[in-house]
């Protein structure tokens, strides 16, 4: 077998079938037999005596285990962090036929069935930074933990496969060398169409809310992000690069031979059972191609009622009191991706009846809402926020929702509205409640139309909650229950325990499943309104808040995690709160 060798100090470097043949497993007809099959194949030897029934995978690891005096794992009961895993592209590890199991004292433990293949482990030492140790495993127990965590882009990986030997890969790097008709026939090949489905299907059954198709120098990476956070999931071979990007921009109705432009598009995907998504499509020109995001919308998961966002029962209650006002602003902060727009649609899905008018401008519309009256910006045509609102006035509303403020005149006109009869919801991106006036007051609207328009502002974030299954509970050290106590004193602490994330089959072994929202809830009231008069700074507003009821982010992140919805890491990850 030519194979590069590891070096064991004080051990000769055998090969594995002289190992067997020294032990009297094998005869040396079987061993010459199983070399010539090994030069006209490059199977190697293990796998050549296994086929031909003269050994087990069993006593291959047995033999391996002794000659160099390696540790065995039993893969079968040993569970593996999903998150390690992540930090490797599944085609090196299919390659080599090996598994990372788990980091001890800075050293990578990766489970093998060829301890003396030192390529595979350089690869993986290069890949994380850490040094590499074999542990011996059979390619059965190998190969099944690959599938298990890895499965569900085999059918992707097959497309892929099948596209290399039917010699159907596209020509060129980014695209360039491809001719229109090239790239139509490409992305119209059923490998690609396969590839693609593949991919997205496998989005879906992971609830990933971004998939990112990202152009490298030599490959395509493909990233799914989960609850909030990329994980990489395969890397695509550079050659089909133009074939995929192109078949994505035909079925979301973008123009194919456009390749030096950013272009939006959309489809519409039916899973069957009432589950249909909204796909948003974006390409972005890179130095290696065109970088293309799908942003995946779930009309089940954009729409909750307002009980499953996360808000505790006060503040629910003071939600509920301010979205029943028949006038005035309400605006939801928080950074990109915080659910903003889930909180404001399920807010209008309860004002959403037969009696109101309710109009949106968004840019773009997220998601298409039945009985509500929806419109989307257009710079280009001149069609902006202000242009918009303008001509919404016009239409008889009675509840606007209006995607952003961004700048002053979009300020304004969104004031007046409020100030005349109509009930408007607006985000701004801001880190916390009381910062939301304090903008506004930045943008040079007048206070007094501030405090008489904007009677609440919602700030958020979402966390990712542990998987139920398999979070593990433990108890809180003395120095955090003295924090939490600072926050809620309250709360008996002396017994505190905390969770952590663990890792199962439920949450793909990331010990998270979902998020959920953190709420930072400020009523503008009559002494609150006294100050935006005085032009008063965000930590006075702050402190009036506080004294009156609010809980801030960092105080409903650690309720959470007091409650085990969440880890404390997560919310420390989130809110930005200084180390407990």
């Amino acid at each position: 077998m030519e194979r590069k060798k590891i070096n064991f100090p004080n051990r000769r470097d055998l090969r594995l079938g002289e190992i067997f043949l020294r032990w009297g497993v094998i005869d040396k007809k079987t061993l010459d037999e199983a070399l010539k099959i090994h030069r006209l194949t490059k199977k190697r030897i293990g796998e050549i005596l296994v086929e031909k029934g003269v050994i087990t995978e069993i006593q291959i690891v047995e033999a391996l285990a002794q000659e160099y005096h390696l540790p065995k794992i039993n893969l079968s009961t040993e569970e593996i962090d999903q998150r390690l895993l992540n930090r490797f592209p599944y085609r090196v590890l299919r390659k080599y036929n090996i598994l990372p199991v788990r980091i001890e004292n800075e050293t990578l433990i990766v489970a093998t069935n060829d301890p003396l293949n030192v390529s595979a482990l350089q690869e993986l030492r290069y890949i994380s930074g850490y040094r590499t140790r074999p542990v011996l495993a059979t390619l059965k127990d190998i190969e099944m933990c690959l599938n298990k965590y890895y499965g569900p882009l085999r059918s992707a990986e097959e497309a892929i496969k099948e596209i290399v030997s039917e010699g159907e890969k596209a020509k060129g790097g980014s695209g360039e060398e491809l001719s229109l008709k090239d790239l139509e026939v490409a992305a119209q090949e059923a490998p690609v169409i396969k590839l693609v489905n593949s991919i997205i299907a496998e989005a879906v059954k992971q609830e990933v809310s971004d998939i990112h198709f990202e152009p490298q120098r030599s490959n395509l990476r493909l990233r799914f992000r989960i609850d909030g956070v990329l994980y990489e999931k395969m890397v695509i071979p550079k050659e089909l690069q133009p074939a995929v990007i192109s078949r994505i921009k035909i079925i979301s109705g973008m123009d194919i031979a456009e390749r030096r432009k950013p272009q939006d598009g959309r489809m519409r995907l039916n899973f069957g059972k009432n589950k249909i998504f909204d796909v948003r499509v974006s390409t972005l020109p890179d130095i290696f191609g065109e970088k293309v995001v799908l942003r995946l919308l779930n009309k089940e998961s954009i729409i909750l009622p307002l009980e499953k966002l996360g808000m505790d029962n006060k503040e629910l209650k003071w939600v509920h009191n301010l979205i029943w006002q028949p006038y005035g602003m309400i605006l939801v902060t928080g950074p990109t991706g915080s659910g903003k727009t889930t909180t404001l649609y399920s807010i209008l899905n309860i004002l959403n009846d037969a009696t109101r008018n309710i109009v949106t401008v968004e840019d773009p519309v997220e998601y298409e809402l039945d009985g509500i009256n929806q419109t989307s910006i257009n710079i280009r045509a001149g069609y902006t926020f202000p242009t918009a609102i303008r001509h919404i006035l016009r239409q008889d509303p009675d509840v606007i929702m209006i995607g952003e403020i961004r700048d002053l005149e979009t300020a304004d006109i969104s004031i007046q509205a409020a100030l005349t009869g109509h009930l408007v919801f607006s985000t701004l991106h801001t880190n916390n409640s009381p910062g939301a006036i304090t903008r506004l007051l930045n943008m040079n609207v007048e206070p007094f139309l501030i405090s008489s328009a904007v009677i609440g502002v919602f700030a958020q974030r979402l966390v990712r909650k542990l998987c139920p299954r398999c979070k593990i509970e433990y108890p809180a050290p003395q120095e955090v229950k003295e924090r939490i106590g600072e926050f809620f004193p309250s709360l008996t602490t002396e017994e505190l325990t905390l969770a952590k994330p663990g890792g199962c089959e439920d949450c793909y072994q990331i010990g998270y499943s979902g998020r959920t929202g953190v709420f930072e809830i400020l009523v503008v009231s009559d002494k609150l309104r006294q100050l935006i008069l005085k032009r008063a700074g965000e930590l006075e507003i702050a402190n009036l808040a506080l004294s009156q009821g609010m809980q801030t982010l960092q105080a409903s992140g650690i309720k959470k995690a007091v409650e085990k919805v969440t880890s404390l890491e997560e919310v420390m990850r989130v809110t930005f709160i200084e180390k407990i």
